[in-house]
């Protein structure tokens, strides 16, 4: 699927976790780093459990992806720490 399909797809099934973490991998491949953490995060602040850690786990590993200096990702770092508490 292209981009902009599997966004569409995300966006009418936010339920769906898979399709979310796939949106959120092209989006990152794509230059969206800030769409790709802010779909994760709200998959976090909606979700529990399972899938919740999930998407918490991806959101760790496209972290790791980011320049660690980059400003973009303090500020998901920071809204990671307030969703989870």
């Amino acid at each position: 699927m292209q981009l902009d399909a599997v966004i569409n797809e995300a966006t009418l099934n936010p339920s769906d976790i898979a399709l979310q973490l796939r949106a959120a991998d092209l989006e990152i491949v794509n230059g969206g780093v800030e769409a790709a953490f802010s779909r994760l995060l709200h998959v976090i602040k909606e979700s529990s459990g399972e899938d919740r850690n999930k998407a918490k786990e991806h959101l760790l590993s496209l972290f790791a992806l980011v320049d660690p200096s980059d400003p973009r990702l303090t500020a998901a770092r920071s809204a990671l720490a307030n969703a989870l508490f």
